[in-house]
C-alpha cells in the first residue's frame, strides 16, 4: 500500500514506475524472430520424426583448416592480433578434426608429457584472454600480450671498455 495516492477525486492510484516496469517486460519477452524461428524448427523436427525422414539440422561450419594456413602463413601484412586469434582457431580446428596439437612439442625421439600439455593449454588459454580482452585492436592486443608474457631470453652483457 506504499506506492497507492489518492487522486483529487478521492480515488486511489496507484504510483506505478512505467519505465521498471517496461525493462522487466523486455528481460521476460523473446524476440519475436527468433521465436517464430524456433516454432519452425520444432514443426520442421516433428515432421520428421512422423515421417521417418532423416533430421535435417545446421550443423556448426567446421573451419577449413587449409584456409586457416593459408591465412596464417601467406598473408603479406598480418596484424599481431590477427595472427594469434587465426593460429588459435587453427589450432582448435586442427585438435576437432583428430590432429595433434600444434601447440605441443612433438618428433621422432619426443613423446609430449602431462605438462606439456597444461603448458600448451596454459598459453593458448592465455593468448585467447589477451584477444578477447584487445576487443579488435591490435596495439591493445600486444600491450596486453606483453604484459601478460615474461620475457626470459638472454640478458644483455656488459661491454668492457679498455
Amino acid at each position: 500500500m506504499d506506492n497507492e495516492q489518492t487522486n483529487v477525486s478521492g480515488e486511489v492510484v496507484e504510483d506505478v514506475d512505467y519505465i521498471a516496469t517496461i525493462n522487466q517486460l523486455k528481460q521476460n519477452s523473446v524476440d519475436r524472430q527468433k521465436y517464430e524461428k524456433v516454432v519452425a524448427d520444432n514443426k520442421r523436427l516433428l515432421n520428421s520424426i512422423v515421417n521417418g525422414q532423416p533430421v535435417e539440422t545446421e550443423a556448426k561450419k567446421k573451419a577449413d583448416v587449409d584456409e586457416l594456413r593459408k591465412k596464417l602463413f601467406n598473408a603479406d601484412e598480418i596484424t599481431n592480433l590477427d595472427y594469434v586469434s587465426t593460429a588459435l582457431e587453427l589450432r582448435s580446428a586442427i585438435i576437432e578434426n583428430g590432429g595433434i596439437d600444434p601447440f605441443l612439442p612433438y618428433g621422432n625421439k619426443i613423446m609430449p608429457t602431462d605438462e606439456d600439455i597444461a603448458a600448451a593449454e596454459r598459453v593458448a588459454n592465455v593468448l585467447q584472454e589477451c584477444v578477447d580482452y584487445a576487443d579488435g585492436d591490435s596495439s591493445v592486443f600486444t600491450n596486453e600480450l606483453q604484459r601478460r608474457t615474461i620475457d626470459t631470453g638472454p640478458k644483455p652483457t656488459k661491454s668492457v671498455k679498455k
